[in-house]
């Protein structure tokens, strides 16, 4: 299990989901996390552990974009279309806990911290 409380944060910021059509549910605003790795940068999406690779912050932030949008797409596919059903599950899945989410958010909350001051 990777140790995120030395990771080098590039960014951070929020990812905020506006549905385009009545196929992609509306979902809470989510925390973001972008560390740079030796060779290339990983942008997390924090409150359901998805997270993509890039070369470039841009790069990274626009794979995660994908990645999310695969995941979504994937999840309202499980419920047959039933959008509700699926947001009801990605938001369940935002609010749970775990040991990686924990470290994180524990980071993100770090580096807004250090931020602001």
């Amino acid at each position: 299990m990777p140790n995120y409380a030395a990771a080098n944060v590039a960014d951070f910021g929020k990812i905020i989901f506006i549905p385009r059509n009545h196929t992609l549910p509306a979902l809470p605003d989510m925390n973001l996390l972008v560390l740079k790795n030796e060779a290339s940068f990983q942008a997390i999406c924090v409150d359901i552990e998805i997270d993509a690779v890039g070369d470039t912050v841009k790069n990274a932030c626009n794979n995660l974009k994908q990645a999310l949008y695969m995941y979504i797409m994937q999840m309202v596919n499980n419920y047959d279309g039933n959008v509700e059903a699926a947001a009801k599950d990605i938001i369940n899945v935002s609010f749970s806990q775990g040991e990686i989410k924990s470290q994180l958010f524990a980071k993100y909350l770090e580096t807004m911290r250090a931020y602001l001051l």
